[in-house]
């Protein structure tokens, strides 16, 4: 009985009788879908290839080179492609998988940069002299406005403004060479200039 509806299958889809590949499709969806979930463990995705499957079959005019049975060959077709699938799958997941790796370093790098440029600034500034310390913090640390840190240093807003040109130059000096060997990108350096 198989044997002898695969053959009538055949004849229809060489005529090309829509009837047939309906008939075709009513006869081994369930079974084709049921062998691509047991490889991709995945019931949307198998049904997704299932069907792909049966419209390559279609519109490939695979059904032309079929010798013996439909279930078979249709079989085999969704086994090639569901390991197919598998293998990009893997493939895909090795590369995110290096590409995730890459990203960690990239950032455990850059926290190590800034945690090393950090220690940097703080050494630089606590070995400024104690005015001109103060107020850098006042402004750069706190927030402070020019006004408001020659009130609390009690200074004027000019001697506020030397103190921080002479910060930023004590900066810029001892971070130059930094720069140039480290390669960092240079944000911190802009903000000194």
């Amino acid at each position: 009985m198989g044997a002898e509806t695969d053959h009538i299958l055949l004849q229809l889809l060489k005529m090309a009788d829509p009837q047939g590949f309906k008939a075709l499709f009513q006869r081994y969806y369930k079974t084709l879908c049921i062998q691509a979930f047991l490889l991709l463990q995945d019931q949307g995705e198998a049904e997704d290839l299932v069907q792909d499957v049966f419209v390559k079959f279609w519109q490939e005019r695979k059904f032309e080179i079929v010798q013996q049975s439909l279930g078979a060959y249709l079989t085999t077709m969704v086994k090639h492609a569901a390991l197919n699938l598998l293998k990009h799958k893997s493939r895909v997941n090795r590369k995110e998988k290096t590409y995730q790796e890459r990203i960690d370093i990239i950032e455990n790098t850059h926290v190590m940069e800034i945690q090393e440029t950090a220690q940097m600034v703080q050494s630089v500034i606590a070995q400024l002299p104690e005015q001109c310390k103060r107020i850098f913090e006042l402004v750069c640390v706190e927030g402070k406005k020019y006004q408001e840190a020659a009130v609390i240093a009690g200074v004027t807003v000019n001697t506020v403004k030397t103190q921080l040109r002479r910060a930023f130059a004590k900066l810029r000096e001892s971070l130059r060479d930094y720069y140039y060997f480290t390669g960092l990108s240079p944000v911190l350096y802009i903000l000194l200039s």
